[in-house]
């Protein structure tokens, strides 16, 4: 059986000290039967001249757009090339051995899988910044994903069945990749890492540096523009049994102020309680069960939220921003609520509010029922605010990005924080909640 033609797609702008590793290492490789497509943007350096004196057989095709479309660039070469399989790189990535090619083209056993890519590691001379990230995002294990969008045209190979459905985004300058991934995983395919077919990249992916490259992919994947007026936010509030003093229930207050909010578009209210449902009727308002299999103690409330959002919410009104809050804080800021969405950055998934920590003695109960001591702090009180120690306070009020809260709900590793003070971090906790 013969092997198939595989096309190698570089990517090439001003690579002239990279460019003749990267296709010298193309050529050893064990897999001979390839073609190998040179895709330049207009490099102002040697990177042609050394393409063209020393590696003749390299098409070369110029790509002269004042801006460089990484997805155009790839459309460009695949439509001047014949193989069955696309490999992709980049012309300052290296491959690491002389099976990165067959290794990445072994996988494809299963007419589902659309692409693999394969690990990206840092040279010696790379530094700590750039180690850490390719570290952190290319692991040693291999792995199917089905949900995951990631992926990286840096190091890849795709079907050409599939690139002909689903070609590369024209007009986006980054992510192109990403973009790709999430449509063909949305038609039921599959994208394989693979850490054996490994290159050399001497920059990090996520280029930490460039904030007008973070700010744009990350518009890119939360899917709307820097603009107040695309907020279309959801409020979810998780509730296992209502509290009420007197003759109102603690959330009403809170409930009452996020309706006045012009951004909001539906509140939705996890709970099942019959008489909180008749206090609190609205047209923006809509209650839901979460069901017997969400109920339980040691599930958190994170799991629930990112559960109801998902099997409920999101395809049905595909929100922007999700805002959290829990009945049990009963006091808040002055317009604590509309700040929130005002005052959300786009540079990150969440904006949390935190208070100072106030040192003290902490006690526990022992098995006589009285106290003791477990912890006690030799912090003067006056000192506290030396310290500087803070506490987040996610019941009072989280807003999240959509794309964030559906991974990692209102717990997320990218937020930013907004100090209130420490009285309204006051809790009506379970304590007091049997004294009324």
């Amino acid at each position: 059986m013969s092997k198939p033609l595989i096309s190698i797609i570089v990517r090439t702008k001003n690579e002239n000290y990279w460019i003749g590793k990267c296709l010298h290492a193309i050529n050893n490789q064990n897999y001979k039967n390839i073609e190998i497509i040179l895709v330049d943007n207009s490099s102002k350096d040697n990177t042609v001249q050394i393409v063209k004196r020393n590696f003749p057989k390299v098409k070369i095709i110029n790509y002269k757009d004042k801006k460089f479309f990484p997805g155009k660039a790839i459309n460009l070469g695949v439509k001047k090339s014949k193989g069955k399989f696309i490999a992709i790189i980049s012309g300052h990535c290296i491959p690491k051995n002389n099976f990165w090619i067959s290794n990445l083209l072994k996988n494809f056993n299963n007419q589902k899988i659309a692409g693999v890519y394969g690990k990206q590691e840092p040279l010696q001379t790379s530094d700590f910044n750039i180690v850490r990230e390719l570290t952190y995002l290319f692991g040693n294990d291999k792995k199917v994903q089905t949900k995951d969008p990631f992926f990286h045209n840096a190091n890849s190979m795709i079907r050409r069945n599939v690139w002909k459905k689903f070609k590369f985004d024209n007009k986006t300058l980054h992510i192109e990749d990403r973009i790709w991934a999430q449509k063909i995983l949305n038609k039921g395919y599959k994208i394989i890492y693979d850490p054996n077919s490994s290159v050399f990249h001497h920059h990090g992916v996520g280029h930490s540096h460039n904030i007008s490259r973070i700010k744009y992919i990350r518009n890119i994947l939360t899917g709307f523009k820097i603009s107040r007026k695309a907020k279309k936010v959801i409020c979810m509030i998780p509730i296992l049994k209502p509290v009420k003093l007197k003759n109102q229930f603690l959330v009403e207050n809170a409930v009452n102020e996020v309706l006045k909010l012009k951004e909001i578009y539906k509140i939705f209210i996890i709970c099942d309680d019959k008489n909180l449902k008749r206090k609190l009727s609205n047209k923006k308002i809509l209650f839901l069960n979460r069901g017997e299999d969400l109920k339980k103690d040691f599930l958190g409330k994170n799991y629930v939220l990112r559960e109801v959002y998902k099997k409920f919410i999101k395809k049905q009104y595909k929100p922007t921003h999700i805002l959290v809050f829990q009945e049990l804080y009963p006091h808040r800021p002055k317009n604590f609520f509309y700040s929130l969405i005002k005052n959300f950055d786009y540079n990150y998934d969440s904006l949390v509010p935190i208070s100072k920590n106030v040192l003290t003695n902490l006690w526990k109960k022992n098995i006589d029922g009285g106290l003791e001591l477990i912890y006690k702090t030799h912090i003067p009180s006056s000192a506290n605010n030396e310290y500087k120690t803070f506490q987040e306070i996610h019941g009072l009020g989280t807003i999240t990005n959509s794309t964030s809260f559906e991974i990692n709900g209102i717990e997320s590793s990218n937020a930013k924080f907004v100090e209130v003070d420490s009285k309204y971090s006051f809790k009506f906790d379970n304590y007091i909640k049997t004294l009324i």
